[in-house]
Formats: structure tokens, sequence, C-alpha cells
């Protein structure tokens, strides 16, 4: 009796092993993809279960999980900001050095400037950007400071003297973090830039934030997210109001020292695509970029973008023939008007005259105020005195005057649209 209870005693005991030995057997093997290669294909959920392999792995061999433990972390943010990727029609796309990228893209007036920190300060050779207002008494850079870590600064000009230089309040506290590449929009308060920081998915992310003006510093920073970031750099984000268009650049995919420049149409409201409609394929193309056809779901739009870019990149928007009365006036994506008689609303005609001629009043207080600046830079400390009162009054003459033209363009589009 004693045999027979030893046999099924034995057998009770090697069934389970029996069974999950079985199972190990049975559970898929892993792709034989590298976690990068994971990555770089918008696999982020494969990623995350390559790299919590190759942890478990090392630390059963007491080897360091330091890097793999990052990049785990960015594979968990990026499968996060996958599933949030925002819907952006991109128009047009071109790579080119990094150096050079600045210098294509076609802000209008009204938007400001940017250029390198180096071109505006007249020093050595630097990637740190800087950009600066329309009226020109304000500019945003990035400088270094003590740690070699990358800041962002302000400075305001008053007259003809630029006033001591301010860190933005709010944005750069850590140690380690990095921000460059900034642009503000012509509200005056909201900005973008890219920063190597704790909420970055790899490397430089583009970031959007708001001032303040009860606390006086910035908002909390938002990831401005997928298809505009990614697991490689993004650096920049500019936006023309005024044109209808956007660009941001990146290096994904790109050799060393090279970015693609993408413009895209602005929106003024966030949409994300459905992922359970398009499956999860499609929103990782759409997210890495793979095609930017794929984005073209209105070809209407689509075409009046591109013939606003056609028209930005050429500077040579025809009117009447008119040198003098050239104009671009965008009421949406569909429709920009370059004279009088484009305009199908009598009442939108008649205040786009007085567009136009507030146009010119801003450019003449502006050649005003640029003569008033100059004769106070060469003026002696007495002379500058008399002048302050009068470079600031034409400093908010410009001011209020753009303040109003950007008010009376929201009365004219609203009337064309009318129906």
């Amino acid at each position: 009796m004693k045999k027979p209870f030893i046999i099924l005693l034995a057998l009770a005991l090697a069934l389970p092993l029996l069974a999950q030995r079985r199972a190990r057997q049975a559970k898929p093997a892993l792709p034989k993809v590298t976690p990068q290669e994971a990555m770089e294909a918008y696999n982020f959920a494969l990623a995350e279960e390559l790299l919590e392999h190759q942890i478990e792995d090392l630390k059963r061999k007491k080897q360091p999980t330091i890097q793999e433990e990052q990049l785990l972390e960015v594979a968990r943010k990026s499968q996060i900001k996958l599933h949030a990727t925002e819907k952006v029609v991109i128009v047009d796309s071109m790579v080119l050095p990094k150096k050079q990228v600045l210098k294509q893209i076609r802000l209008s007036e009204e938007c400001g400037n940017i250029m390198y920190c180096a071109d505006f300060f007249k020093t050595t050779d630097s990637n740190c950007t800087l950009f600066l207002n329309e009226l020109g008494n304000r500019i945003i850079y990035s400088e270094p400071n003590k740690k070699g870590h990358l800041r962002l600064k302000e400075k305001s000009k008053i007259g003809d003297e630029w006033q001591m230089e301010r860190q933005l309040k709010g944005l750069g506290e850590e140690e380690g973090e990095n921000y460059n590449f900034p642009f503000m929009l012509t509200d005056g308060i909201t900005i973008y830039y890219a920063a190597v920081c704790e909420e970055s998915i790899g490397g430089y992310d583009i970031f959007m934030t708001r001032y303040d003006a009860d606390n006086q510093q910035f908002l909390a920073p938002e990831n401005v997210g997928m298809p505009f970031n990614s697991p490689a750099n993004d650096y920049l984000m500019v936006i023309d109001e005024f044109q209808q268009l956007g660009w941001f650049v990146t290096d994904r995919n790109q050799p060393a020292d090279k970015v693609c420049l993408y413009t895209f149409i602005p929106t003024p409201t966030r949409s994300i695509y459905n992922e359970q409609e398009i499956g999860a394929e499609k929103l990782a193309s759409l997210a890495r970029i793979a095609s930017i056809k794929d984005t073209w779901k209105d070809m209407n739009a689509v075409n009046a973008a591109k013939k606003r870019l056609a028209q930005a990149n050429s500077k040579a928007l025809a009117t009447n023939g008119k040198e003098e009365n050239t104009f671009a006036f965008v009421v949406n994506d569909h429709k920009t008007c370059h004279d009088f008689s484009d305009f199908t609303n009598p009442q939108a005609q008649q205040k786009a005259k007085q567009w136009f001629e507030m146009q010119n009043d801003i450019k003449a207080k502006k050649t005003e105020l640029a003569a008033a600046r100059d004769k106070y830079a060469a003026a002696s400390e007495a002379g500058k005195e008399g002048m302050k009162s009068q470079i600031l009054l034409l400093e908010s003459a410009v001011e209020r005057l753009t303040a109003n033209r950007l008010d009376l363009e929201k009365e004219i589009r609203k009337l064309e649209l009318k129906k």
C-alpha cells in the first residue's frame, strides 16, 4: 500500500512543475529587435516590455540598470503621448542644415523676428536663439548660466537703452535642465520654447506656457505632445497668426547636423485622433509623421496654405500691380484677399480700407520711432532727457495702433464670413 501512495504523491508534486514548464514554453518569444528600434517605430509598448526584460536580466547579473531604467521612463511617457496625438495638417517639409533653418521661416513683420543670439549680440557663434518682438523693444533669448545650463532670459528697451536682463520666472528652476529656441505670440504672453527637462520624452521637446500677470511669472509649461515632439530632438515652434502658418523643427530620422523643417496649419483648438477608429498602427504612423500626405483630409485647406507659404517664401504678393498697395489679408484657411475687390461683403471691404490705412500709419510711426531712437543715441545726456518722453509716446502709439489693428482684423473676418 505504501508504494502506490508514494507514486501518487510524486505525481501530485510533479504535475504543477510540468504545467509551469509548459506555460513558459508556450509563452511567445519577444521579437528580436532592440528597445531603441522599437522606439523608432513608435512601438512604445514593445519597447517597454523589452526594457523590463533587460532590467530583470541585468539585476540577476548584479549589473547597473540606470540607462535602461531611464529609457523605460521615456518609453512610458511616449506611450501616454502617443494616445493623445494631435490632429495637425502638415503642408510641407524640408531637410536642411541646422544652422540654416531660421532663415527658412518667413515670418510676417507683425510677428517679430527669430535669430541666433550671436547675430544680435555680435558675439561668438553659439546655438542659442533669440526672439525680437515687432516693436523692437523686447527680446527673449537663451543664455548659459554659470554651470553651463541654458536658461531663458528677457530684456526690455526704453528709448535706445536695453535694461538689465531678467530670467523668466517659473522656467528653468532645476539643475541639469536646458531651455532654448523661444518664440512669443503677438498677444505678448504666450511663449513656445524647447527644453531638455523632466517632462521631455527624448532630448529637446517643445513646450508652451503663458504669463500670469497676477503672480508675475509664467504658468506651469505644457508639453505640446505628438506629432510635434518625438523621442528625438524637437527644437522650435513658430506660429504666424497673420499668414495662418506654423513651423516646427526636428532632427528625427536625420543625419548629424541636419534637421527637418515642417510647415503646418495652426488651429485655435486642440483635437486628437480617435485610436479606436484608425487603429494603433495608423496612429503611430501619424505620430511619427511617416507621410505628411496622410494629414491631408481637406485639400482646399492644404492648397490654400501652400499658396500662402509660396507667397511668404517669395515675398512677392501680387495685387493691382502696385507695390505700394501690396497686402495679404487672411480671412480663413480657404481665402486670402490681396485687393479690396476680393472682399465680398461691402462692410468688410470698407473696413479693409481702414485696416490698410492703419497699416500705413503703423509703418510711418515705426519709421518715426526708429529715427527718434537714432537721434537719441547720438544726443548728449541733457538732450536724451528731453527726448525720452517723445520716444515713449511713439512706442505707446505703435502699441495702441497695433492692438486696434488686431481688433479690426477680427471684425473684418467676422463680416466677410457672415452668411
